[in-house]
């Protein structure tokens, strides 16, 4: 069968594909708009101690470490299509089942309590981990041609990106007006209008594969991209502790902006596939990190974290070029979700630290732009040894 696509009848951004990718963004908006904001609802409403707000973050990662050893086996036993329905639905359903631990004021919660939020938020993140890996790891590319399947992930992957801004705004919008239950329910809703559209996408059954185990690493992670996915989780933690100790609608637009033009630089050729790109973007993370760091009051909500957000999107784009350099042609899914978990894992431990650090339970109250600089630095010195020491370099670039 010849793969090759023809720009007539085989576009990469049809109907279907278009559908997905808003539904990936509805998704991971519904997710970030609460998930993030639920340590510090809970520690300033008085429902728990600071540590136990913090852990919810941690819950979370590990729900979607959890939910990738069973991915496998889920798309190879049921339609993949009815896996991400089921995860979604069951996600907006621990959405609003979380605003139960925000209602009453002034009201500590106790240790029972205490556990099933620990339990509601190992959940999200199983459900969540489920949802977006099925989403952006399979039905994404089941509506792909074969040679357009890179260009699909990296769209996927901005989208995420963008999302990671896009979410915390909207839950900023909204947070004064809606209180409590309703607040929880917009994101549940969100998170059920991705499913509507998911729905609006007819998917080819396909027989499920034989063998296939109940726990397994396949789909899941990418054994040889570890130091890849070090740099990612490392530059996620160091993002997350940035947003946040400056959670504002000025200070996130301008990450998104930053975002934005490093969408529009790699649409050049001689950016996208330049030898120094990812250099050149750890360098404006230095910098504005740095300028950050000074505390100086001027331009901290503007073109600092523009300049964040430009490098932040050249330098992560090339981490995804670099695991599907590391891996083989079969392996695309289990590239999508290693590069899913390290950063979505990073950035929420990188939350868990930044709310830590403004409720005073470390150094981080005063520092976290000084250790937000260390970690993009360690970041940068991992990413240096692994352009050193890769050998085999394949064709893919920003």
């Amino acid at each position: 069968m010849d793969n090759t696509c023809t720009p007539t009848y085989h576009k990469m951004w049809n109907r279907d594909f278009s559908l997905l990718i808003i539904a990936e963004l509805l998704l991971c908006v519904a997710c970030y708009m609460t998930i993030p904001f639920l340590p510090c609802r809970l520690y300033w409403n008085n429902y728990v101690d600071a540590e136990w707000a913090c852990m919810t973050m941690g819950a979370f990662v590990a729900g979607i470490g959890i939910s990738g050893l069973f991915c496998s086996w889920l798309i190879q036993r049921y339609r993949r299509n009815k896996v991400f329905l089921v995860s979604t639905f069951c996600l907006s359903a621990t959405i609003l089942a979380m605003s139960t631990f925000d209602v009453s004021a002034n009201r500590r919660i106790d240790t029972t309590q205490i556990t099933w939020l620990m339990a509601a938020c190992i959940w999200g993140g199983f459900v969540f981990g489920h949802a977006k890996r099925v989403l952006s790891c399979t039905l994404l590319i089941d509506k792909t041609e074969s040679c357009h399947r890179t260009e699909a992930n990296y769209a996927a992957i901005w989208i995420s990106r963008l999302a990671v801004a896009a979410g915390p705004i909207a839950a900023i919008l909204i947070r004064q007006e809606t209180q409590g239950t309703a607040y929880y329910a917009i994101g549940a809703a969100t998170a059920l209008i991705a499913t509507i559209l998911v729905m609006m996408v007819k998917f080819p059954f396909r027989a499920p594969e034989e063998g296939t185990h109940v726990l397994s690493i396949d789909r899941f992670f990418l054994p040889q991209g570890w130091n890849v996915a070090i740099v990612i989780a490392l530059m996620g933690a160091a993002l997350g502790i940035v947003m946040a100790t400056h959670m504002s609608i000025e200070f996130l637009s301008a990450i998104a902006v930053g975002f934005v033009i490093a969408i529009i630089l790699l649409k050049y050729k001689a950016v996208r596939t330049g030898k120094f790109t990812s250099a050149i973007g750890n360098a404006c993370i230095l910098v504005a990190i740095a300028a950050m760091a000074m505390h100086n009051g001027k331009l901290d909500d503007t073109l600092k974290p523009m300049v964040l957000g430009l490098g932040y999107g050249m330098t992560s784009s090339e981490q995804l070029y670099k695991l599907l350099d590391h891996s083989s042609h079969c392996q695309r899914s289990t590239v999508e979700s290693t590069y899913f978990m390290a950063s979505d894992g990073g950035l929420f431990v990188g939350i868990a630290i930044g709310w830590a650090g403004e409720y005073g339970l470390g150094s981080q109250a005063a520092y976290g732009a000084h250790l937000a600089l260390i970690l993009f630095a360690v970041a940068t010195l991992t990413c240096s040894v692994n352009a050193i020491i890769k050998k085999g370099h394949k064709d893919y670039h920003a």
